[in-house]
């Protein structure tokens, strides 16, 4: 069922799958995972699955989790406008709706393409975060730092909302400095991080994802789909991956 979720600029849309069989951390709440597909790669936006509500049913439906997909801030029916920290402020949110609306004591995000970043950074530094698999991840944002019109031209071109002054945008320079994935890396400790990539990924290449991990320190628990392109969702390996990650964290 869609959801509304009180965001740091309103409602912000989300897509919430309970199985019936969901499992319980002995009566203190259910097992939630919330998703995050970030920038949608289809236009127009009208019309599209921003929630991919087949991929979100077969995970609740395999896992017997709580299953919440999000649309964040500046997208279709989402209130305000897309920056790189408001979509953070979306997350936090919408863990903090998992906790009081479905008693979760603690959740996993997912997160894809440049919402990895997202969604390790926030794991990171969110406490009732316990862990995060990050899909297809974008690690490197220093293009977008350096030139942040770069990031507001690719969200205005799928249909996002973006500040409508130039002097806003200039200011996600120091939000995506915040936003570090090295820092995130550093910060995200014992928590659980899953990654899955694919080996002929066009948009980040393997070696250059391993360079990442290796230069962080941490481990993660990395996966790599052999002929494995940019687009995962879809691929049925990524989603038997992330149900026996979650499975592990049960």
């Amino acid at each position: 069922m869609e959801v509304e979720i009180e965001g740091n600029q309103g409602s912000i849309l989300g897509y919430l799958s309970q199985s019936s069989s969901k499992a319980k951390h002995s009566g203190q709440g259910g097992q939630t995972l919330i998703l995050n597909f970030g920038m949608p790669v289809a236009q127009p936006v009208a019309g599209t699955d921003l929630f991919h509500k087949e991929f979100v049913e077969r995970i609740a439906s395999q896992s017997g989790w709580t299953v919440l997909s999000l649309v964040c801030s500046g997208i279709d029916g989402s209130a305000g406008r897309f920056s790189p920290m408001n979509w953070c402020r979306d997350l936090e949110s919408s863990i903090k709706y998992a906790i009081d609306a479905d008693q979760a004591k603690s959740v996993l995000l997912v997160g894809y393409d440049f919402a990895a970043s997202l969604c390790l950074y926030v794991a990171s530094r969110f406490e009732s975060a316990r862990g995060v698999a990050t899909i297809s991840p974008v690690f490197d944002l220093a293009a977008y730092a350096e030139k942040p019109q770069l990031l507001a031209r690719r969200a205005q071109s799928v249909g996002i909302r973006v500040p409508t002054k130039l002097s806003e945008i200039d200011l996600w320079t120091k939000e995506l400095d915040e936003l570090n994935p090295a820092k995130s890396a550093e910060l995200i400790g014992s928590k659980q991080w899953l990654v899955i990539h694919g080996r002929d990924d066009e948009i980040v290449t393997d070696a250059n994802l391993r360079e990442f991990l290796t230069v962080s320190g941490v481990t993660a628990e990395a996966h790599t789909l052999a002929a494995g392109e940019h687009q995962l969702i879809s691929d049925p390996r990524m989603m038997a991956i992330l149900l026996g990650w979650m499975e592990r964290n049960n």
